[in-house]
């Protein structure tokens, strides 16, 4: 475990101011399990506006991750705030368990207005992703009436039981610690660039389509039909972006209808914006029966919510939707100003401009650097894979590396991926084209000093990535 002794060491490595962060890094490993999460470098909050953020030290940063693309309206949006203080004023929450608010009921008929499909649909409340895939699984098995769940190796679907028990990037060996949830089967997700049938998908992506519908098809005769559901980010995100082929997907929906089960599209880090339409699904020409979202939903706020058909999400008996604060005053309140905001800035619009002026950008370094073995992504939802030279073999120590740089030079930025090699790229959608510029810069300034030998190798292990 990283102690306060070695944090001390950093300045060894870096000019950066740090020392007030530190304060506080030392209290956090102390006090908070090392499992709450991933940490890259001693960089801790303490203002955000837009697209910066300032640490304790008072560096500023523009930021490319946006709190694991949650701010897609920016930080602490001005129209959100209102919001927030506005509802604050009124009435903190009162319990839909036992009685009616009106926020929740607006934003159920805003969700239900806006999401793909023209059948009657209801809407759900939670906090987080995963609270809302666990609704999802239960909406599944209620309706259907069957038992087993089939998800995708390398996708990330949360950490409540039900939902770390259908995440495939997760270490089975890690998870069994915890005794996850059993009837989960994890089948192969069609990455064009990196599958385990060794199929270009760039170049054949039928093939690709087929091969891993083949076996989805397969586990389904295995379980003898008995499967409620089919759950799938359309773009997998902490996998590294890995945009599937457009006929796995529409042949993923007929399998759900033909054998009767539901598709549950999880849209926790692709809706609300981020790849250029409002949810990343439409990119596939499907309308699924259940769609989870989250993160963006709140403008920062915790919420989450599965929208579905009404048959689907009515097949569920009382209580077993019941938070106390399910569909809290405040939080709806929030995601119905994020929800406007984005209408009106046209945001979604804006994801798709930025995102194809990113994808041009970042091809044209990977012309230039053949460390970046592919480049990927739709809107403002993009994956840098970084390699070892002339290789697909993913080089992760070179891109935390960069990233460790592009902190040190004023930039957000962090790894993801299968293989912890990816570059991830997720500025708000609001980001100004002079910091989205500027962060690219920094990127390619980064990719430089690593390559060339200018990060230490030493800086790795300050570093508890991904």
């Amino acid at each position: 475990m990283i102690n306060m002794t070695k944090w001390d060491e950093i300045k060894k490595y870096t000019s950066k101011k740090v020392d007030e962060n530190l304060k506080i890094v030392e209290l956090d490993e102390e006090y908070l399990p090392r499992a709450i999460g991933f940490k890259y470098y001693p960089l801790v909050i303490e203002r955000a506006k837009g697209s910066r953020v300032w640490d304790k030290d008072g560096n500023e940063y523009i930021d490319f991750l946006t709190s694991a693309a949650v701010f897609n309206v920016g930080h602490a949006h001005p129209k959100v705030v209102e919001a927030i203080k506005e509802q604050v004023d009124k009435f903190l929450n009162y319990t839909i368990g036992y009685l009616y608010t009106e926020p929740p009921v607006r934003l159920a008929e805003l969700l239900s207005e806006m999401t793909p499909g023209d059948f009657e649909k209801k809407v759900t409340f939670g906090f987080s992703g995963s609270d809302a895939v666990d609704s999802s699984i239960k909406a599944s098995r209620a309706y259907t009436k069957k038992v087993h769940i089939i998800s995708f190796r390398h996708s990330y679907h949360g950490m409540t039981y039900g939902a770390l028990s259908v995440t495939g990037i997760v270490d089975e060996k890690v998870k069994s610690i915890v005794q996850p949830m059993s009837n989960v089967h994890i089948v192969d997700y069609p990455d064009p660039y990196r599958n385990p049938w060794n199929i270009d998908g760039y170049e054949n992506p039928s093939e690709l389509a087929n091969r891993a519908l083949d076996e989805v098809e397969k586990k389904i005769k295995e379980l003898n039909g008995d499967v409620a559901g089919i759950i799938l980010e359309p773009i997998q995100g902490d996998a590294g972006v890995v945009i599937p082929p457009l006929e796995f997907i529409k042949g993923l929906k007929k399998l759900t209808d033909e054998y009767g089960m539901v598709f549950i599209d999880e849209e926790v880090q692709t809706g609300m914006g981020r790849t250029g339409k409002w949810w990343a699904i439409e990119h596939f020409e499907v309308v699924p029966d259940l769609l989870v979202s989250a993160k963006a939903l709140g403008g920062g706020m915790p919420i989450s919510a599965v929208v579905g058909r009404a048959e689907i999400m009515d097949s569920v008996p009382s209580p077993l939707f019941v938070f106390t604060h399910v569909g809290h005053a405040v939080n709806a309140s929030a995601a119905i100003a994020t929800i406007k905001v984005i209408k009106e800035e046209k945001l979604v619009e804006r994801a798709k401009e930025l995102g194809d002026y990113a994808l041009k950008r970042f091809r044209e370094l990977q012309e230039e650097y053949p460390i970046i073995g592919d480049v990927r992504g739709k809107g403002l939802m993009i994956g840098v894979d970084i390699v070892k030279e002339g290789t697909k073999d993913p080089n992760r120590e070179l891109a935390q590396k960069i990233c460790w740089r592009a902190w040190e030079k004023g930039l957000i930025i962090i790894t993801f991926g299968k293989h912890g090699n990816v570059l991830r790229i997720a500025p708000p959608l609001t980001i100004s084209k002079e910091d989205f510029d500027r962060g690219i810069e920094i990127i390619e300034e980064a990719i430089k000093d690593a390559i060339n030998g200018k990060v230490p190798d030493d800086v790795i292990k300050f570093l508890r990535a991904w």
